[in-house]
């Protein structure tokens, strides 16, 4: 066993519910948002140079802005599931090398490098289906957001992972990044989020993204230093779970080993 990432990568390139979930998500979530677009346009609130505008945006089929908003959705959710399985996956091999001497430092080192790395392609995979049917003013600003909101999401899903599990870790990945960004962040259907939705992580990375979509010029600085404080703290939070699941391990020890015929033998005086 090792703490070599590129081994975790081949553990991960083994798992095919997420390379069926990694091409399929995207592909279908956000080709299905632009053939599904609302055929109207509506008034969205924007910052430009320090003001909020009112802004009337085209919502119809070929606009390319709908699909703009639904990829962080889709690209969020598959964070959370990527989190959750690889944390999963690997939870049993790497309380065994803890076991065996490995320092949990390095080896949850190795485990936030895995999971970042596929974030990132998730981010990669997402934008690739994106950029043929969405329309974005700011790439650069936009791709920074969505990977702000993968790589937030990830460590969420390593954070949810031993308290929901598997079967029912599915539904919260969907849930959670739905309701944060599809809905209360969304400003399709809110002008500015209720003061309460600043306090979800998706807050900062969400109106990155709206002023990416929107306005030709960032000026965002404040909801990016909220994203990277998000980032940085729920981080900290996947450390400690991390190390806590790990210090279990030390403290329980090696299981007990049965006894052997040799063990039951009576001894010679």
């Amino acid at each position: 066993m090792t703490t070599d990432p590129r081994a975790g990568g081949l553990d991960w390139g083994r798992n095919r519910v997420l390379w069926v979930l990694l091409a399929a998500v995207p592909a279908v979530f956000i080709v299905l948002a632009t053939a599904l677009a609302p055929g109207s346009k509506t008034r969205m609130t924007v910052d430009e140079n320090g003001r909020q505008v009112s802004q009337v945006v085209d919502l119809s089929f070929g606009a390319g802005i709908h699909p703009a908003f639904m990829a962080p959705i889709a690209i969020s959710s598959l964070a959370v599931l990527v989190g959750m399985f690889l944390t999963l996956d690997s939870r049993a091999a790497d309380q065994r090398l803890v076991l065996a001497g490995q320092r949990p430092g390095p080896l949850l080192a190795a485990r936030l490098a895995l999971i970042a790395l596929a974030a990132l392609l998730v981010v990669g995979v997402s934008l690739a289906v994106t950029a043929t049917v969405a329309d974005i003013r700011q790439w650069g600003s936009y791709i920074a957001a969505n990977t702000l909101l993968a790589l937030t999401y990830a460590l969420l899903g390593v954070i949810l992972a031993p308290l929901f599990g598997r079967i029912a870790g599915v539904l919260v990945a969907f849930m959670v990044p739905f309701l944060d960004l599809g809905i209360y962040q969304d400003p399709m259907l809110y002008a500015v989020p209720p003061t309460w939705a600043h306090y979800l992580p998706g807050y900062g990375g969400f109106r990155v993204l709206t002023d990416a979509v929107l306005t030709g010029n960032f000026d965002q600085t404040g909801p990016l230093l909220i994203a990277l404080a998000w980032l940085a703290g729920i981080t900290a939070a996947a450390s400690v779970v991390f190390r806590r699941g790990m210090r279990t391990t030390r403290r329980t020890g090696h299981p007990r080993r049965s006894p052997t015929t040799r063990d039951l033998a009576p001894s010679k005086a």
